[in-house]
């Protein structure tokens, strides 16, 4: 199981603030969850855009796409996949990202 996240929005008044309180509630869902960062190089350098992808390898090697995600500014990526769609006798769970080159900028 999986817990999908709530929120808690806050309204400030003209005066400022110098405490807030607030009860969330998140949900349970019968989901997997992947998150992480693609980065790049020996440096670690986080990949915004990059298109992360999950596959379920199946019989005969072949590999079923589950879903998808875009990676933001930071790298970071999160996808949500329902266990309800992972055929039976999955071998593995696979994740690849890809991603364009930059512009060189010459041109």
């Amino acid at each position: 199981m999986a817990w999908v996240p709530g929120f808690v929005e806050f309204e400030t008044s003209s005066e400022q603030q110098d405490y807030f309180e607030g009860n969330i509630q998140i949900t349970k869902v019968n989901e997997i969850v992947f998150h992480g960062v693609v980065t790049e190089g020996d440096e670690k350098k986080p990949v915004s855009g990059a298109l992360v992808k999950v596959f379920a390898r199946i019989s005969d090697n072949q590999e079923l796409p589950l879903g998808h995600s875009i990676s933001g500014c930071d790298g970071h990526y999160l996808l949500y996949i329902d266990k309800e769609i992972i055929p039976d006798g999955t071998t593995a769970i696979i994740v690849r990202a890809s991603a364009s080159n930059p512009p060189s900028g010459n041109g």
